[in-house]
């Protein structure tokens, strides 16, 4: 099956999830993903340093205010790149162009309308943490040192905002076979054959 504008007969709605509405959950989230960044910032840091010839220092902090606007400026960068690559995933399945935004807490690509098999949208939403750290590692060898520590920024902090993607993947994966997903945006609406 592939991803459908319509709803097939035999399909109706089981579950969601929507960050708007369940605030204890956004929470949650939020929280969690500090503690998920804690949890892959030594095996990132660790990569990283096998990635360099050795004698490389990896600089995060020079100063309190450069610190502070490297953070916001990469972390700029990182939420924009994550966010285009759950929409290259949704256009790739779909060939139509998705809607992106904010929500209290996040950002979000998303094609509401839209129904996705299981296979195909833990494609779009895995896409960011796997490809983008994948691709990230690949690029560490040929960086330059000054761009070390902004670039090692950046993925911790893609990686530690996919918690809500991971969160939403795994539930899913405990699902049927056969669900289709359609992403919202502040979340998911899962439909399962009846």
């Amino acid at each position: 099956m592939n991803a459908t504008s319509t709803l097939p007969p035999g399909y109706s709605f089981a579950w969601q999830i929507n960050l708007k509405d369940n605030l204890r959950l956004n929470l949650l989230l939020q929280v969690t993903g500090l503690f998920w960044l804690g949890l892959l910032f030594v095996p990132l840091w660790w990569a990283f340093s096998q990635l360099r010839p050795r004698g490389e220092e990896i600089i995060l902090i020079n100063d309190s205010l450069g610190f502070l606007l490297n953070f916001l400026l990469v972390g700029l960068i990182a939420i924009s790149l994550h966010e285009l690559a759950h929409g290259a995933a949704f256009w790739w399945f779909s060939r139509t162009l998705p809607k992106f935004g904010l929500g209290p807490g996040y950002a979000y690509a998303a094609l509401p309308g839209w129904y996705f098999p299981k296979r195909q949208y833990l494609v779009v939403g895995l896409l960011p943490l796997i490809g983008l750290t994948t691709l990230g590692l690949a690029v560490v060898p040929f960086l330059p040192n000054s761009l070390l520590g902004p670039f090692f920024l950046g993925m911790a902090l893609n990686a530690g905002g996919s918690i809500g993607d991971v969160y939403i993947c795994l539930r899913i994966v405990l699902d049927a076979p056969d669900v289709l997903i359609k992403d919202t945006g502040d979340g998911i609406e899962v439909y399962r054959r009846a």
